[in-house]
């Protein structure tokens, strides 16, 4: 159960951002729920931390533990079974070491799809994604992780093994225990399986790419698309141009169409499960009406699926294009629909305070979820570092300002949990210690995360 290896050992030790390493004094990878009983067990037995690790992809030290911890860093990668797909329901239970990716497949043979569109999806595991209540591209239709959770199976600080694993929709027999657990990062217990909702694979996948002059225009957009084709919109990411240029000098060869001259773009997505209702023209109709409409300044609908997946390689290049920029800082806030474009328009102002910066706006506009970044520009490096953290909390500040959230779907970890303890009411931050109090008393799951 134990990993002796050190290379592989060192593996779980260091966190993929570089800035969290571990000081774990035993990495163990636990093959079923009741050996992870046993190490919980013996780890209150003997005054020991348990932090339970997935797929290790988090960005804000979640699964970090301190030398004072003396922790035991659990990970899941052994809990890897598919335990059964339901296709009445229809849904899969999983374990929580499963990997994203292989669970798609899985249902997928059955005709099923799990509608969590992420990056990451070859890495990251189930448990992980349920424990950071993960988000992505198709919340603005689907919602984020959350949403998608039917039960769970899970370890709790004394050993015992709640098995939640029901499948209904309907339960309504008294507190809905699985949300304590969802977005809790391991901090009262380790999740083992859960049951997830699956939906019928789409049949049908429609893709544009759309020019538009503001984060307004693009909000405009939205409305006039989900009013002609309601559900059929499952994804709208917003592009600053910026982006899109930084993007193609970090991928060499990227295809971006030409629509012209346009300082935003929009990159929407339209699915149907359906097979006797078509959706092609009912999407060219709508497209039509828009460009009409003076809604969008030009677009592209995609002819193949080769050219749909290039549109999207553009939404990622805009990632790597962003991550070449360095120095930088980034955030990871929503703020309500309808507050994105005044939001975006004070965040550029309060970075005004360090001329010479550049911003870059882009991401999951349909649901609030816009990753906002500052990069140094014309400023030397170190001046830029001096002000950093300035720069980080006044835009933090901003967002909770209009009325959002400064954790969008990266977690808290330990990197955040004195600015969440900061932005939450006193009657909030209660509510989170007498939980954390009455499930895990003796403080040794994952402490130091979410709540300290």
């Amino acid at each position: 159960m134990f990993v002796d290896d050190r290379v592989a050992r060192d593996a779980h030790l260091q966190d993929m951002t570089g800035k969290w390493p571990s000081d774990a004094i035993a990495v163990a990878r636990p093959s079923s729920p009741q050996e992870v009983a046993a190490l919980v067990n013996h780890a209150s037995a003997h005054g020991l931390s348990i932090v339970p690790q997935g797929g290790n992809t988090g960005l804000v030290g979640g699964c970090a533990a301190a030398p004072e911890q003396r922790a035991v860093l659990v990970s899941s990668r052994r809990l890897n079974a598919v335990r059964a797909i339901d296709p009445h329901v229809p849904a899969v239970i999983a374990e929580a070491g499963c990997i994203l990716a292989d669970v798609q497949a899985a249902v997928a043979e059955q005709g099923f799809s799990i509608p969590l569109g992420l990056g990451s999806e070859g890495s990251a595991t189930i448990g992980g994604l349920i424990s950071t209540n993960a988000g992505g591209v198709r919340a603005l239709r689907y919602g984020v992780m959350r949403n998608l959770v039917l039960g769970l199976e899970v370890v709790l600080p004394d050993g015992r093994i709640w098995g939640g694993l029901r499948t209904v929709a309907k339960n309504n027999m008294g507190y809905d225990l699985k949300q304590l657990f969802i977005g809790a990062e391991g901090s009262l217990g380790v999740i083992t399986a859960a049951a997830l909702r699956l939906t019928p694979a789409w049949k049908q996948i429609e893709t544009a790419w759309l020019a538009v002059d503001s984060p307004a225009a693009a909000l405009r957009l939205l409305q006039d698309l989900r009013a002609s084709l309601g559900d059929l919109v499952v994804a709208f990411e917003l592009i600053q141009q910026r982006g899109v240029e930084w993007g193609a000098q970090a991928v060499p060869g990227l295809r971006v169409p030409d629509v012209g001259d346009h300082p935003w773009f929009v990159l929407v997505e339209f699915a149907s499960a359906a097979t006797r209702l078509q959706i092609r023209d009912a999407v060219e109709d709508a497209l039509g009406h828009a460009l009409e409409q003076g809604l969008a300044g030009g677009g592209l609908l995609a002819e193949s699926e080769a050219q749909r997946q290039q549109l999207w390689r553009i939404r990622e290049a805009v990632v790597e294009g962003k991550v070449s920029a360095k120095p930088s800082i980034s955030v990871d806030v929503a703020v309500p629909l309808g507050q994105v474009p005044a939001f975006l328009d004070a965040a550029r102002v309060a970075v005004e305070v360090l001329p010479g910066c550049e911003t870059l706006a882009f991401g999951h506009v349909g649901d609030g979820n816009i990753h906002f970044s500052v990069h140094r520009g014309t400023n030397h490096p170190e001046r830029f570092v001096e002000v950093a953290a300035e720069l980080s909390e006044a835009i933090e500040a901003l967002a909770l300002a209009y009325g959002g959230s400064i954790c969008a779907e990266h977690g808290v970890g330990r990197r955040m949990r004195s600015a969440v303890a900061d932005a939450l009411s006193e009657a909030e931050l209660d509510l989170f210690r007498s939980i954390k109090r009455t499930i895990d008393p003796g403080n040794i799951m994952n402490p130091g995360a979410v709540i300290g």
